[in-house]
């Protein structure tokens, strides 16, 4: 197996002049490179990460902690993520909870022993005291933590403007709203307060049907969908995430039910999964890819030492207009 050593003598250069090429760290002539990385396919050289990772004290990872990859909203969040990550020579850790206190434990028990440079979260789950135990930089995905962990997010309060005015715009005149638990501290809740502030306002009816935000399945997003059509039948526009929404849709149109004749739909977060919808689904969009984006370049910074603001920051949403809210 080639060592270093190899690639100098081969390229004629010293052992320094090779590790400035592959650290990308230091002046180093064009032609001089040319010469190291044409070794280094020659003798088919490897780099030592582990030594390399060591000497820097790092190890080129950054967990990443979310509720469940199966669920639209993350699984498009990990993949821009994942991109993100590796534009800056990084890898990601998964850590799937599967929204679960216990696992997301285990999975501190095992951050707080094995090397990361850091974590990326998008639970809830847990006390922000235990992120505050782990001694690792923190970016928090919708959650406020404080103490200046910043959190990257989106204008939740316009996104629940957009969708009131929408279904107001419709002609709606009794809505319903699937609003998440407020034993969270995230600032996705504030879209829902917003919307039922100006449903209200404009003299509308509004009910609502709480659902946990640490239980994202399939099966949980039915049985709302089965209580919501038992319970107020009279509703003729409803507002909550696309996967919530969706398992509506479908309910509706098991129980004959016309979209949007007799019912206007709305939903949140823009995710690819909006885009099977039939009819097609308004949605308010979140820019999942910058916020993954965001998400990496404050990691970079505070892993690289810099000042980071401790302001959260928040991205624009936009609404996408199509078949479930057109008047008839």
């Amino acid at each position: 197996m080639a060592t270093i050593r190899d690639v100098a003598q081969k390229a004629g250069v010293g052992v320094a002049t090779v590790s400035r090429v592959l650290s990308e760290n230091g002046y180093v002539k064009e032609e001089t490179k040319q010469k190291v990385m044409e070794a280094i396919r020659e003798l088919n050289y490897t780099p030592n990460e582990i030594a390399r990772n060591l000497y820097y004290k790092r190890t080129g990872i950054v967990a990443v902690i979310i509720p469940q990859i199966s669920h639209p909203f993350f699984a498009e969040f990990v993949d821009k993520l994942v991109v993100e990550l590796f534009a800056h020579d990084y890898k990601a850790m998964i850590c799937n909870t599967w929204s679960e206190e216990s696992y997301e434990l285990q999975y501190f028990d095992m951050l707080k022993r094995n090397m990361v440079d850091g974590i990326i979260c998008g639970t809830h789950s847990v006390t922000n005291e235990e992120y505050f135990n782990i001694n690792r930089p923190i970016v928090a995905l919708d959650h406020t933590f404080g103490r200046g962990i910043p959190c990257v997010s989106v204008d939740h309060k316009e996104g629940g403007r957009l969708a009131a005015m929408e279904l107001i715009q419709a002609g709606c005149k009794n809505v319903l709203q699937f609003r998440g638990s407020s034993n969270v501290d995230s600032p996705a809740l504030l879209r829902h307060d917003v919307f039922e502030k100006i449903i209200r306002e404009h003299g509308l009816g509004y009910q609502e049907i709480i659902t946990d935000m640490n239980d994202l399945s399939e099966a949980t997003a039915d049985k709302n969908a089965y209580e919501f059509f038992e319970k107020y039948p009279d509703v003729d526009g409803i507002f909550g995430t696309d996967f919530m929404v969706m398992s509506a849709m479908k309910r509706a149109n098991e129980l004959g039910i016309d979209i949007p004749g007799k019912l206007k739909v709305v939903g949140y977060d823009g995710t690819k999964i909006s885009r099977l919808a039939s009819p097609g689904l308004t949605t308010i969009c979140q820019p999942i890819g910058d916020l993954a984006k965001q998400s990496v370049n404050i990691m970079m910074d505070l892993i690289n030492g810099k000042t980071v603001d401790s302001s959260d920051v928040h991205l624009s949403v936009s609404l996408h207009r199509d078949q479930s809210t057109a008047i008839n």
